[in-house]
């Protein structure tokens, strides 16, 4: 099987991450543990060298196992940024462009931490994950593991109720609406001055124009929340979600070895 993890295996003695993922453990304190434990029983994935077999490994199995340390890697990071997105928004929210900009920056990294995350899943649970390729469409030709994402992610088994939990539609659903379409208004509470999202924003998009369409707002976007505590929200979710997945994936991961027949050693 993969790298046997220790019984004593401390997450804050490994001294061989990055600057970057040492700043996520250390400073920013998020739950890595199990990023940590996955990294380590992939031997962290970037090397094909540690991958062992019997046989001729084919390449296309080297090319998978390295985007292994591609896509977790990806995900520690774009966790990383979404917290400090977040927190710039805490900070700068009385300052509309700062608050926008740090908005959508949420929300695009949280979006790459999902399609990442879908990637480790199907890779190391779908038995033709190395090969498979689309057979038709715009994507004909192209790798599967290239272009997965969270919402053609399959329901493999033990991952079916990560992957249909609510907030996580509503998650994407913001990304998609910030990055492909016009933005929802904001609103800004009378007492505080703290900025309020409609609900809308979590099921709909392509927004009503305020400024010519108010009577229509009005009556479609009625119920809100205030967006600082939204996005906290939604941040919780996806560091518990990353959290869950991992644990998973390092108890999964002998799929992968069992569907090619190699170890990583």
């Amino acid at each position: 099987m993969a790298r046997q993890i220790p019984s004593d295996f401390d997450i804050n003695s490994q001294d061989d991450l990055d600057c970057s993922e040492t700043l996520i453990r250390d400073v920013l304190k998020l739950q890595v543990a199990n990023w940590i434990r996955f990294r380590y029983a992939i031997h962290v994935g970037i090397e094909a060298v540690h991958l062992t077999s019997s046989g001729t490994i084919p390449e296309e199995v080297k090319e998978a196992y390295r985007e292994l340390g591609k896509s977790h890697y990806e995900v520690i990071i774009s966790l990383g940024c979404s917290k400090i997105a977040l927190i710039g928004i805490l900070e700068s929210w009385r300052n509309p462009l700062l608050l926008r900009k740090c908005l959508k920056e949420f929300y695009f990294h949280v979006g790459c931490l999902l399609d990442n995350l879908a990637r480790l899943i199907y890779i190391v649970n779908d038995p033709n994950s190395a090969s498979a390729k689309y057979q038709g469409g715009k994507r004909r030709g192209y790798f599967v593991r290239h272009w997965v994402d969270w919402g053609e992610l399959p329901d493999y088994p033990g991952y079916r109720r990560l992957k249909r939990h609510k907030p996580l539609f509503e998650i994407r659903n913001i990304r998609n609406s910030l990055t492909h379409s016009w933005p929802c208004p904001i609103y800004y509470d009378k007492e505080t001055g703290q900025p309020i999202w409609p609900l809308a924003v979590r099921k709909q998009r392509d927004f009503l124009w305020p400024f010519d369409e108010l009577p229509a707002v009005r009556r479609r976007y009625r119920g809100r929340r205030f967006l600082l505590e939204m996005m906290q929200g939604d941040f919780a979710c996806v560091e518990k979600l990353q959290q869950d997945v991992f644990g998973k994936l390092v108890r999964d991961i002998r799929k992968f070895e069992t569907n090619y027949a190699v170890k990583i050693q």
